[in-house]
């Protein structure tokens, strides 16, 4: 498999050097360049699988190229960890990067980020949106997964959310109706999902687990949460109930809080699974808001 590729935009060639051996032993093939017009020049014909950038550079500042690839369809779903030494900077971005890092940057921090994102290696490479649905791949909501988890990682009082949605009894409505016709169903029924939630959110299907996953990253109040749950559920319900009312295909809807506690990614998702099967076994109210201390005790 080819090495995943970073493009390292910083014109501290001291700066440089840290960076890119903590890429290369993480894997990665570095490009590097020192300047802001130069990074842009070669981002229109080049796509990496992720963005070191700096702020301050000469001919274009690192807020334009970050702009310009958030406007530009191949490069806006480029992972990019801006790095700065002006916090007041950092704060009024016109743009969110994935992840933000202060200077003097924290090697060993950039060092468990680019080892979190080699077990979604490849992700950037493969299609954004999954083809059934038109939500994005599962693959791609790793990929944004880990990035969220590392942003708390630096404010241990933040959290986000994971919201889940399970259709009970797909797989034998699969076995029921032919392969256009299922496709032709799960696309709508993946736009009652998307109906229900913000367009900028990170709305996902997963094949392989029959499950409609969605990322909030700015949680309101837990009545608030709750409410979101609830809208989803209905909406899908009638939904369900309007096309195949004798199969009875509930949809059970969850949200798991995340915290820095988390290590990695495979123990969000696991307990994300956790949860899930806690809704369908009826342990829990559909829908509820589950978090690691919670599944921690029940498990």
């Amino acid at each position: 498999m080819d090495k995943p590729t970073a493009l390292i935009v910083e014109d501290d060639r001291d700066i440089v050097a840290l960076f890119r051996h903590v890429l290369d032993v993480a894997g990665y093939h570095t490009e590097i360049v020192l300047d802001g017009k130069d990074a842009m020049e070669r981002l229109e014909t080049f796509t990496p699988n992720i963005v070191l950038l700096d702020l301050q550079l000469p001919r274009m500042s690192g807020v334009d190229i970050l702009k310009n690839m958030r406007n530009d369809e191949r490069l806006k779903k480029v992972p990019v960890v801006v790095i700065t030494a002006y916090a007041p900077v950092a704060d009024s971005l016109p743009v969110e990067p994935d992840l933000l890092l202060l200077k003097p940057v924290d090697i060993n921090q950039l060092s468990n980020l680019v080892q979190r994102l080699q077990t979604t290696h490849g992700a950037l490479n493969e299609p954004s949106h999954d083809k059934a649905t038109g939500l994005y791949s599962y693959s791609f909501f790793n990929v944004r997964l880990t990035f969220s988890l590392e942003r708390i990682k630096q404010s241990s009082f933040r959290r986000f959310g994971i919201l889940f949605a399970e259709v009970e009894n797909l797989a034998k409505l699969k076995n029921e109706i032919n392969q256009d016709e299922y496709d032709t169903f799960l696309r709508k029924l993946a736009d009652q999902f998307r109906m229900t939630l913000r367009p900028t959110d990170t709305m996902a299907w997963s094949g392989d687990h029959n499950l409609f996953l969605t990322l909030i990253e700015d949680i309101p109040s837990p009545e608030a949460l709750i409410k979101i749950a609830g809208r989803v559920r209905d909406v899908m319900k009638r939904f369900l109930d309007s096309r195949f009312p004798d199969l009875e295909m509930k949809t059970n809807v969850g949200i798991l809080l995340c915290d820095s506690e988390y290590e990695n990614i495979q123990k969000v998702l696991r307990d994300v699974e956790l949860a899930r099967t806690f809704l369908r076994d009826g342990l829990y109210t559909n829908p509820s808001i589950f978090d690691r201390e919670m599944l921690s005790a029940k498990g």
